[in-house]
């Protein structure tokens, strides 16, 4: 038997894991926190569409998507 689960998404590529997430029906199944163009700050946004915020930094917009999911509470 293999280590790895043939249904887990850090076994996919690139590609086919952001097409499953665009493709997620308003869940939350994926959260990106990307730079502003001007490197004022980061975008932190998830794939349930309900979601977006701006964050002063990576760590701040990965809490916040933490946050947003339910990892970690308020």
């Amino acid at each position: 038997m293999s280590d790895h689960d043939e249904e887990n998404a850090l076994h996919e590529k690139p590609l086919e894991f952001i097409t499953s997430i665009a493709n997620s029906g308003g869940y939350c199944d994926g959260q990106a926190i990307l730079p502003h163009e001007d490197g004022s700050g980061y975008y932190a946004f998830c794939s349930c569409g309900n979601w977006r915020v701006e964050a002063d930094s990576q760590e701040d917009g990965l809490r916040r998507a933490r946050v947003h999911t339910g990892t970690i509470p308020v």
